[in-house]
């Protein structure tokens, strides 16, 4: 059997120690900005963006790399690997998964792409699932039905502190933006049929919100896999995340938590102070 590699967009948020641990490689967007264009990552952090919009920054768009970029970047890999899966953020919120489609078929059916439905460590959990069944022996064949099947499970939801950035984008009209603000209304967004969707809302105090969406996700206990979760986050205090795992854990005992920070790419897209409890349904 030949060896496979498996690829995803930078916008999958798992950390550089679980990029290294599983060999998943990352293809970067490109944030334009007032200033330029920079490199994901590379060029430009979360942080880097918050500080830009809340320095009053105007121009904020994500973008995929385009065709020929990604064509390079999966010649070096051929150079490794025999055959590449790739699984991309939701066709329905980028152009990356159309991209990669136009790329792959460059290579002659060796680049098997995945639209995964998901953002941020939504898509993780496939990633990450899909390099473990490599490790195990599985074909491409057999990668790409099981990932299929299981992103129908995956829950990826977060709770946003204020709307500015779904503002900016044009998600939600002004007026929606500062009635949330005064009324100190939270929304939870989450990703249904790849979309992102309005789940519900949280009111009042922000901590208290996060604690109350924590225990609204994690209620069901016998409905979710344990073995792995996310808790996901763009820039929230270090005093937050500790009380998000602690209330997380009375709820549902997993195997192994993630923390790990979005993107640029995402935190530029939901703002700061957004967090989200993502995992695994059984």
């Amino acid at each position: 059997m030949g060896k496979i590699a498996i690829t995803s967009d930078c916008t999958c948020d798992l950390s550089d120690k679980i990029l290294d641990e599983y060999d998943i490689k990352l293809i970067y967007f490109y944030i334009h900005v007032d200033y330029g264009r920079f490199k994901d990552s590379y060029e430009i952090t979360a942080a880097n963006v918050l500080e830009y919009l809340e320095g009053g920054g105007k121009t904020m768009a994500a973008l995929s790399p385009d065709i020929e970029e990604i064509s390079d970047f999966y010649e070096q890999l051929f150079k490794q690997y025999d055959e590449i899966i790739h699984i991309s953020i939701s066709s329905k919120i980028s152009e990356s998964y159309e991209n990669v489609m136009e790329a792959a078929k460059r290579f002659e059916g060796k680049v098997h792409v995945i639209d995964g439905g998901h953002l941020s460590t939504g898509t993780g959990h496939l990633v990450l699932r899909a390099a473990e069944l490599v490790r195990e022996g599985k074909s491409a064949g057999e990668v790409v039905e099981i990932v299929e099947e299981m992103k129908k499970k995956v829950s990826t939801t977060f709770i946003l502190n204020k709307l500015d950035c779904f503002y900016r984008t044009g998600r939600v009209k002004v007026c929606v933006c500062k009635v949330c603000e005064v009324l100190k209304i939270h929304p939870v967004i989450c990703m249904k049929n790849g979309k992102m969707v309005l789940k519900g809302i949280q009111c009042g105090d922000f901590e208290n919100s996060v604690m109350r969406y924590v225990r609204k996700e994690l209620h069901k206990e016998s409905q979710i896999h344990k073995k792995r979760v996310f808790i996901t986050h763009s820039n929230c205090r270090v005093g937050l995340i500790s009380k998000v795992k602690k209330k997380m854990q009375e709820y549902c005992n997993f195997e192994k938590v993630y923390v790990t920070k979005a993107s640029a790419t995402i935190t530029g897209n939901c703002g700061a102070d957004t967090i989200g409890v993502l995992f695994v349904r059984k």
